[in-house]
Formats: C-alpha cells, sequence, structure tokens
C-alpha cells in the first residue's frame, strides 16, 4: 500500500519540478546576466513568436518584451523591446516633414523656444492611424490608464548639444511613456535629478556602461531603439506632485536621438478632441513646403487683420502648421517641382531641414 501511494505521487512530484525549474534555473543564473540592458549595453534580443513574424512581417517585428522595474523614488520602469522596428520607423517618417523648433510648456509667459529646450518636435493626433492607435493602446495596457487619458503622441528629435533641462511633467499629468526611435551614440540619456535606484547592482551597471557626465550619479536611462520608458509624475494617489519626478533629457554627445513622449492625465484628457479622433483616423496633412490656404474664408481674416490677431491660427507656430499662410503672405508660392522653393517656405516656418538622404541615415542608427 506505501508504494502505492509513493508511485501515485510520482507525477506530482515530476510536475512540480517542472513547473518549477525556471525559477530554480533562475537562482543559479548569474546576477549581473539577470539585469543586463539597463546600462545600454548589447544584449542578445530575444526571438521572436513565429505568430509576431506573420503579423507584423518578419524583420519589422519586435522581439518578446520584457519589464524592468530601476526605481521606486521616482517609480520607474523600463519595458524593453516596446516597438518594433518597423513602428519606429514609421512613427519617425510621419513627424519627419512637421518637425518644428521645441517650445517649453511653463505657462503664461513661460512658454516658448527657450534655451532649456533645444529639440525639434511635432504632435500626432490621438489614433493617427492604425499604428499609432495600436501604439497608444499598448501604452495604456502598460499604464492601466485608459487612451483617453493620454495627449496627442509628441516625437521629438534632438542633435548634438541639443537638451531638456531639469523640469517636472506637472500640470495635471500623473504618468510619463518615453518610446526611443532612434539610439544616439553617446548622451542622450534620460536622467533623474533627486533620485534613487532599486538595486545598487544596477547603478554599478549603469555607470560601468558609459554614462554622460549630465547622466552620472543619478538614476538615468541611456536610450536604445524600440525601449520604452515609464515613470510616474505624482504620488500613488494620483494628486501629489513626487519631487523625485524632476528629470532631465542629457544633452547628446555624438549622433542623433529621437523619441515619443505621451504624457497620461488621471482623467480624460480634451474629451471633444477625443470624440473627433475615436471618429476616424486623421485626414493627410498639407506638406509645410507648399504655400496654401485651407479655409475658404481665409482672404476675409487676412483683411480684418487675422494674421496679426490669430497669428496661430493663420500663419501657425510650434506644432501647428498656419491654416491661411498664402492670403497673409508667410510663405513663396511655388512652381511645380521647385525643391528650392519649398525649402525656402519649409526655413520661414521654422520646419527642420533634413535631406532625403540624411532622414534615411538617421533611421538607419540602431538597427
Amino acid at each position: 500500500m506505501r508504494t502505492y501511494r509513493a508511485l501515485t505521487k510520482l507525477p506530482r512530484i515530476l510536475v512540480a519540478f517542472w513547473l518549477l525549474r525556471p525559477l530554480l534555473a533562475r537562482d543559479v543564473a548569474d546576477e549581473e546576466e539577470r539585469l543586463i540592458g539597463w546600462a545600454g549595453e548589447t544584449y542578445r534580443r530575444d526571438p521572436v513568436h513565429p505568430r509576431q513574424q506573420s503579423l507584423s512581417g518578419g524583420n519589422g517585428t519586435r522581439g518578446l518584451g520584457w519589464i524592468q522595474v530601476v526605481s521606486w523614488k521616482p517609480r520607474v520602469a523600463i519595458f524593453h523591446n516596446f516597438l518594433s522596428d518597423a513602428e519606429a520607423r514609421h512613427i519617425l517618417l510621419l513627424a519627419a516633414p512637421y518637425m518644428q523648433r521645441s517650445e517649453e510648456d511653463g505657462g503664461g509667459d513661460e512658454e516658448g523656444a527657450t534655451d532649456a529646450r533645444t529639440s525639434y518636435g511635432t504632435f500626432l493626433r490621438r489614433r493617427f492611424d492604425p499604428v499609432v492607435a495600436a501604439v497608444e493602446e499598448r501604452v495604456a495596457l502598460w499604464s492601466h490608464l485608459p487612451v483617453a487619458h493620454q495627449e496627442a503622441l509628441q516625437v521629438l528629435r534632438y542633435g548634438v548639444n541639443d537638451k531638456y533641462s531639469p523640469h517636472f511633467d506637472a500640470a495635471g499629468r500623473v504618468a510619463t511613456v518615453l518610446m526611443y526611435l532612434v539610439e544616439p551614440e553617446e548622451g542622450g540619456e534620460t536622467a533623474f535629478v533627486n533620485s534613487e535606484w532599486q538595486h545598487p547592482e544596477l547603478r554599478r551597471q549603469s555607470e560601468e556602461g558609459g554614462l554622460s557626465e549630465c547622466a552620472r550619479g543619478r538614476v538615468a536611462y541611456k536610450p536604445r531603439r524600440g525601449d520604452a520608458l515609464i515613470f510616474y509624475d505624482t504620488l500613488p494617489d494620483y494628486r501629489s506632485l513626487d519631487r523625485h519626478s524632476e528629470h532631465t533629457g542629457c544633452p547628446v554627445v555624438r549622433g542623433v536621438k529621437w523619441n515619443a513622449v505621451t504624457w497620461i492625465h488621471g482623467q480624460e484628457f480634451d474629451p471633444e478632441d477625443w470624440a473627433a479622433a475615436r471618429q476616424g483616423y486623421a485626414p493627410p496633412r498639407p506638406d509645410p513646403g507648399h504655400c496654401g490656404d485651407y479655409d475658404s474664408e481665409c482672404a476675409k481674416y487676412a483683411a480684418q487683420g487675422d494674421c496679426e490677431e490669430n497669428r496661430l491660427y493663420m500663419v501657425g507656430g510650434a506644432g501647428f502648421m498656419g491654416t491661411c499662410r498664402r492670403a497673409c503672405g508667410a510663405c513663396e508660392v511655388c512652381g511645380e517641382g521647385d525643391a528650392d522653393c519649398a525649402r525656402r517656405n519649409r526655413r520661414r516656418g521654422g520646419y527642420l531641414e533634413l535631406s532625403e538622404e540624411e532622414l534615411q541615415r538617421e533611421i538607419g542608427r540602431g538597427t
């Protein structure tokens, strides 16, 4: 009888051993191997599941993602392989023609282009297209906050010496998600000014990973293409500002950095805009190199002085292309195929000037 009972327990013992096998293997794994990736060093990407290949089309797929908590002061985590190369390229190409000098959203008289923020950027309306909508849904699943709470996706480009000085992302925002589209060769880290590492080994690896002077001694992430960083601007009550969340975009030392940022609120953000976004994807945007009017009343508005009184709508500014630039004389009417004229219009509107060859070289970084 004892022999029989022992034999009946054997399958359960084997099943338990099989289920615990990954945990046992993890215990004996090298500590450095388990923490790899945070410092920005090279690591082997996980193989792509065959179903992902069939859905995303081979080389454009994401590797299997994994999440790493790196700090509790502030609350910071990294989602490795959050975006595929194809998604990163797609978002970058959507944004590239509309990149303008970034403005600092400090409220009141502090808004505008300043030396504190020297990047170029543009916004992609919520649910801009199927790819952007899918990324927004992924952010919502990770953050546990609905897409309706997100602001429009902002795409940013930082060249050599470009930076964003220490600041808070407050003003109703409870969380920030940064997605890295192109990684710089050196510098460009996201660093938290007043912060604490979750584990001393993470700090050691980060410092040995070759951080720039701006990032040393701080909880800092060295950008890696396809990864995403989330941090919470508030304490867990979603009301009180977390003073540990002050952060900086370190200057790029070599290369160029492209990233996309989503700010998340504790309640639905801009309900009217969200209702419009839910009706369908965004219509095509006009080329900033083209001099045109996109409102039938542009001539009337210009005659009554709106080119100065309502300059953002009529002529444009950071994040918005003017609707009546032609009527306001803010651009040059170009002949068909006149690329030089189109470049002059882009320059006059404050848009980033990158040739097709330069853009393709930047997109290729980090692959």
